[in-house]
């Protein structure tokens, strides 16, 4: 049973870490670890403890709970893995440029409305 656990865990943070465009290299050295250990938890050799699983989950911008679930490749919402990239992102962004972010989305969010109501429209 802890070896399973230990191979879904390791999936799920190499899943994460590729979405972030990390190698194992940079994940390692964000969180103080050796890339061989990161290698041996991404390939479920190593369980890691508590407080690493949070620290992982910290960098990487997610809830620990995140880190015990697991997607199958091609499954899942893909809008929902893109979201949790901004979110993460967003996270280290400084005030000023998670402004700017906001601003965009904003825009972005009022021109999808307004091409949404102009077809809404055009079928009437």
């Amino acid at each position: 049973m802890e070896m399973e656990l230990g191979k879904r865990i390791g999936k799920r943070l190499r899943e994460l870490r590729e979405q972030r465009g990390w190698t194992q290299a940079e994940f390692a050295e964000r969180n103080g670890k050796a890339i061989e250990t990161i290698s041996n938890i991404e390939r479920g050799k190593t369980v890691p403890g508590l407080l690493t699983l949070e620290r992982f989950a910290r960098s990487l911008g997610v809830g620990l709970e995140d880190l015990f679930r697991v997607h199958e490749a091609g499954k899942g919402n893909t809008e929902t893995r893109h979201a949790a990239i901004i979110l993460a992102a967003a996270k280290r962004l400084p005030s000023s440029e998670l402004e700017l972010l906001a601003g965009i989305i904003g825009t972005l969010d009022k021109q999808r409305r307004k091409s949404k109501r102009g077809r809404a429209q055009a079928k009437d």
